[in-house]
């Protein structure tokens, strides 16, 4: 059992049913992973195991009778911020430390039909407002690959327990790029669905910038992990039929894919310009034609509207909870978004303006000139510390180079404001200081089969060797240990 931490769920899933692996044992070896990580990595919120347990009997069972579901007896890691009936939900702030969900998110409720163990919370930042991990409540999550630098925010958790080897499923969410920055950074796969893919929980019709996703280590894994999550649930009025995506692809032969690697910005760091690279030459060898196209964005500006579009529909209404006399148990990050709160209102109207803008330019570089597909890089640095305060230090400085602390390292926003895009991210390799890198691939408005289509072929390529040929350090220190 002791490369178990690294099977796919694909693959368990085939030794499950032919009888070669048997869930309660898997179970209980990734509870031993999520234990040790926790010491390092830190990316557990709680454990659930329990119940989880006594869903592995029933999965062991189901399999026995041949009544096993698609995901039947596969652990999965759920991030504290999506609601499982009975879990602890703070959003890690220590004002709402005994806050439990009374109910769960659709996308929990599909897991459960589908056989899938939710056992792992993992950690997020306090309300899901930094692009780090750590907070009062759960300390700092560090990345597995690198245990001094950040896993990214806010699904951290759920990328760092992924690379940890915790389980082969994880539950993001996103509204910054909180399961791009995450999944390139740990170097994982991640999906930002289009808003109304995946159903919402009850009061978030109106979050359109932000959506629930699966973050997966494999490709293939993604796909089943979408198939399953997607679609209509009874409790959401905004969730479009869904037809499921394939599980195979073809090749690249015929299709046009553009690509700015940073939308015009100087300061993108030279090894995740190289990987980049890299990740294109694979498309091309499968056919596709790339070719670069000049965007130049305002990051600064287009951070700002979101942000306040942000404000607008959710981050104003939520801190008008918190009385003045617990500000003290908030991270420096959340107060300073609740005191800019009593500022003044906020409006969305200038999210939907630059929204609009951004399509047009598109249209006009991209869609309208007959590319199926975009792509660019994720964030422009991980030179970012794990522990990383952007209000104690409100400039990251690396290479030469100086970024805004707080998004300002981000190429995430942009598709929260076009938040009908599909966007997948893709590992493309390691920085030179041991950080996975990664890229988005994006499409039009909904077509989510051709940034899988693209994304297969780059998992085809090889471009990344990550859990495939490097797996991170403290996975290499543990097998060293049991050997």
């Amino acid at each position: 059992m002791t490369n178990i931490s690294y099977t796919p769920a694909t693959e368990l899933l085939a030794r499950f049913r032919a009888g070669t692996l048997d869930p309660v044992a898997v179970l209980d070896s990734l509870i031993e992973t999520a234990q040790a990580q926790q010491a390092t990595v830190n990316s557990a919120a709680s454990l659930q195991l329990v119940q989880a347990r006594a869903m592995a009997l029933e999965a062991r069972r189901r399999y026995a009778d041949g009544t096993a579901r698609p995901l039947e007896g596969v652990p999965v890691i759920v991030k504290e911020e999506t609601a499982v009936k009975g879990w602890p939900r703070p959003l890690a702030s220590l004002v709402f430390k005994d806050r439990v969900a009374r109910e769960n998110h659709p996308i929990i409720d599909k897991l459960l039909d589908a056989g899938a163990i939710p056992y792992f919370q993992s950690t997020n930042p306090e309300f899901c407002v930094l692009g780090h991990t750590w907070s009062k409540m759960y300390g700092v999550t560090r990345n597995p690959w690198a245990l001094d630098y950040s896993c990214g925010g806010s699904s951290g958790g759920s990328g760092a327990a992924l690379a940890a080897g915790v389980a082969p499923l994880a539950t993001g969410s996103d509204m910054a790029g909180s399961i791009r920055l995450p999944s390139s950074l740990c170097g994982v796969y991640g999906f930002k669905p289009p808003f109304g893919r995946l159903a919402c929980a009850a009061g978030d019709e109106y979050l359109v910038q932000a959506v629930e996703g699966p973050m997966t280590r494999t490709f293939d894994d993604l796909v089943l992990m979408q198939n399953v999550l997607a679609g209509p649930h009874p409790s959401s009025f905004t969730t479009l039929p869904y037809t499921p995506l394939p599980t195979s692809y073809g090749d690249l032969k015929g299709m046009r894919i553009a690509y700015s690697p940073a939308f015009g910005n100087p300061t993108l760091a030279d090894d995740i310009h190289r990987n980049l690279m890299r990740a294109l030459d694979g498309l091309r060898r499968a056919g596709a034609v790339v070719e670069e196209v000049e965007l130049d964005w305002d990051l600064a500006e287009i951070n700002a509207v979101l942000l306040d579009g942000l404000r607008a529909v959710f981050v104003d209404e939520f801190m008008r909870d918190i009385a003045d006399a617990d500000a003290d148990q908030l991270c420096g990050y959340a107060d300073a978004i609740r005191v800019q709160g009593k500022g003044g209102p906020a409006s969305l109207i200038p999210s939907a303006v630059l929204g609009r803008q951004l399509h047009r330019d598109m249209h006009d570089k991209v869609w309208g000139k007959g590319y199926q597909a975009f792509i660019c890089a994720s964030m422009l640095t991980t030179d970012l510390p794990a522990d990383q305060n952007p209000v104690a230090e409100p400039t990251i400085e690396s290479r030469g180079h100086q970024y805004e602390a707080n998004l300002g390292w981000c190429l995430t926003p942009p598709f929260n404001l076009l938040n009908r895009y599909p966007v997948l991210a893709a590992p493309t390799g390691l920085s030179d200081h041991g950080v996975p890198t990664g890229m988005q691939i994006v499409a039009n408005a909904f077509d989510d089969e051709t940034v899988f289509r693209v994304a297969a072929n780059h998992a085809k390529a090889g471009s990344s060797a990550l859990f495939v040929e490097q797996f991170p350090p403290v996975y290499q220190q543990a097998q060293a240990a049991v050997a």
